[in-house]
């Protein structure tokens, strides 16, 4: 089971799942959120890899486009050492998130992981673009449609 949440940061440090938020985050310039994935029970990135949400969706869109004609992508967060990779290995894919000492590591259907980041980055974007309409993501979206 794949799953992908997207959630803003609060004035008060806390984390709301972006479907959920109704204003404008309060500093449009530097987004801060969490992007939580997990594959089958075993979470890759979640609310402790808070971050620059939307500059990191920013940076899996263009993974995205890379990994489908290259077969491998990384990208690491906007404002922390943490490296995010993804490599295809045939009809499989090998995600994984190398975050202080450790690395995470998972392996997953590319046609399911591929259509779920779409999914859930489109969506992203399309909440963003409701909460702040000055936001220039349409190239993220552009990648993330392909």
């Amino acid at each position: 089971m794949l799953e992908i949440e997207t959630f803003l940061k609060g004035a008060d440090g806390g984390f709301v799942q972006v479907e959920a938020c109704r204003t404008p985050p309060p500093d449009l310039d530097y987004i801060e959120g969490a992007i939580r994935l997990s594959v089958d029970g075993l979470e890759i990135i979640g609310t402790e890899e808070w971050d620059y949400v939307d500059q990191l969706w920013c940076y899996i869109a263009e993974m995205v486009t890379k990994v489908q004609s290259s077969g491998y992508a990384e990208t690491y967060f906007p404002d922390q050492p943490i490296k995010l990779s993804l490599r295809v290995t045939g009809i499989r894919v090998l995600v994984s998130a190398d975050v202080g000492e450790g690395v995470r590591r998972v392996n997953a259907s590319s046609a399911d992981f591929l259509a779920a980041v779409k999914s859930a980055g489109l969506s992203f974007f399309e909440k963003m673009s409701e909460l702040a309409p000055d936001s220039l993501y349409a190239e993220a979206q552009q990648r993330l449609s392909v």
